[in-house]
């Protein structure tokens, strides 16, 4: 998908079609989730997108009040419209450090279509650079499509189709967390899965700390 389509579009949306490697279930166990606080604050990226990341604070039930766990709430401003909202894990195997991405749906779209969208967690590599930056790089879908047609990976899974278009079929990964973990433990450092410096279809976000 070409750059520009993403600012045209928005990151929910792309979060939730193609483009990325999306599961049903999660890519972190708690065991594996760390807690970085340099990663909280707010941020602009190369498109001059506004992030603002906080801490996720979810409701424990009637009556209890509002608790804090070890995640994130990423909060995605593009113009004036209202923001895309991401629960995200940080978490680390084998000494590399990812970052699953699960849509917050609630008050976000609430109209038919949405009604027919099914939420996926994302995987993505992050790196907090020593000038301050972090680097977010998405796993690609091609890049996994790739795999499979070369008969590299078996990993349980569903195609999608797109619209119709048999070209434009996408990819659900069905796999336990366990399984999944097997699969970043293989692929996580593969350059080719996240090579944003040369290929456009690839998602990558560069984020600078203004506050």
């Amino acid at each position: 998908m070409k750059k520009k389509a993403f600012v045209l579009i928005g990151l929910m949306a792309i979060l939730l079609s193609s483009c990325l490697v999306k599961s049903l279930h999660p890519f972190f166990k708690e065991s594996d989730v760390i807690n970085k606080k340099e990663f909280l604050g707010t941020w602009i990226d190369q498109d001059s997108a506004k992030w603002v990341i906080s801490k996720y604070e979810f409701s424990k039930g009637f009556m209890k009040g509002d608790s804090i766990d070890n995640s994130y709430l990423v909060e995605f401003y593009e113009d004036t419209s209202a923001p895309s909202k991401f629960n995200a894990h940080l978490f680390k195997l084998d000494n590399i450090l990812y970052v699953d991405f699960f849509p917050v749906m609630k008050g976000q779209m609430e109209d038919f279509f949405s009604f027919h969208l099914v939420p996926t967690h994302s995987l993505a590599r992050i790196e907090f650079k020593d000038n301050g930056q972090v680097f977010i790089n998405w796993f690609s879908e091609d890049w996994i499509h790739k795999l499979f047609e070369e008969n590299r990976v078996k990993i349980s899974h569903e195609t999608i189709s797109m619209g119709g278009d048999e070209n434009a079929a996408g990819y659900v990964l069905t796999a336990s967390t366990n399984e999944l973990q097997q699969f970043i433990r293989k692929y996580g450092n593969e350059i080719k899965a996240i090579n944003c410096e040369e290929d456009e279809n690839f998602l990558c976000i560069r984020l600078n700390k203004v506050k």
